[in-house]
């Protein structure tokens, strides 16, 4: 863009109608001549989506994944030891008495920083980073997963998904194992996350499986309305069961015993027995 050349306006009130003029205001140029500029203007009961701490947790939730960076300005306080200049020096050539003061800064920080490592090849990724995922994508911090899965479709839909059968019986199960509101399966589209709550991804008796689902398919708007009239869930919903099915015997056979002994503790106690 040059230096003199115009810049125009799109607005819009969120509903379908939209108008595109040129922008007259005295607003500075955009930085490197060229870009998009956002205007939000929030309404008076929607001020907390200025706060940070909201942003960020808004951030983590829907955009963890999102391939381009996405940073939010924020103000950090760290802490330093200086010499302290009000201490008395006890003897000459002592070292001199520190003390603890409070640093603020002011900068963008990065908010997504995890990849998605259902993305790369299963040959790429290694064991512990399978289990570092599970264990910060669902909060499991103290749980290994007794098998995962890791596998692509292709042809008539395109979907990437890691599936975990856990080590222990996932907290909100425990709480009620007939939640039907329990977050197993996490549905993404191109990497942006859209729900954790469709009943209809997995069956009833495979409550306890969690893993991602990522659809290059599905539109970003997607809704359980959608969802529930198009055929790409009801292939990958056969998909999630022929993988879950196979995770179990692999534990089956596996010469662990105790894997598969721990498998019933948990299914018996997800489906209510």
């Amino acid at each position: 863009m040059q230096p003199n050349s115009p810049q125009f306006k799109w607005t819009s009130d969120a509903s379908n109608s939209y108008t595109i003029s040129e922008d007259t205001s005295q607003m500075e140029p955009i930085e490197g001549g060229s870009g998009t500029r956002l205007i939000l203007h929030l309404k008076d009961d929607a001020m907390e989506y200025l706060e940070p701490s909201k942003l960020e947790d808004l951030l983590q939730h829907y955009s963890e994944f999102v391939e381009f960076p996405i940073s939010v300005w924020k103000e950090k306080t760290e802490y330093k030891q200086v010499p302290d200049e009000d201490a008395e020096v006890e003897e000459e050539g002592d070292e001199p008495k520190m003390k603890t003061v409070p640093e603020t800064t002011e900068g963008y920080e990065q908010m997504n920083t995890n990849k998605p490592i259902w993305l790369r090849s299963p040959s790429d990724v290694t064991e512990e980073e399978y289990k570092d995922f599970y264990q910060s994508a669902f909060r499991a911090t103290y749980d290994e997963p007794l098998c995962h899965t890791h596998f692509s479709l292709e042809g008539q839909i395109e979907c990437k998904s890691i599936l975990y059968i856990p080590g222990m019986l996932p907290f909100e199960l425990s709480k009620d194992m007939f939640d039907e509101d329990a977050r197993n399966i996490r549905l993404y589209v191109k990497r942006v996350f859209i729900n954790d709550k469709f009943e209809d991804i997995v069956p009833r008796w495979l409550k306890f499986v969690r893993g991602v689902v990522d659809s290059q398919d599905l539109p970003l708007n997607v809704s359980r309305e959608i969802l529930q009239k198009s055929k790409v869930l009801s292939i990958i919903n056969k998909r999630l069961v022929r993988k879950s099915l196979d995770m179990i015997r692999e534990i089956e056979e596996d010469e662990d015993e105790s894997k598969y002994i721990m498998f019933w503790y948990v299914f018996l106690l997800s489906i209510g027995l």
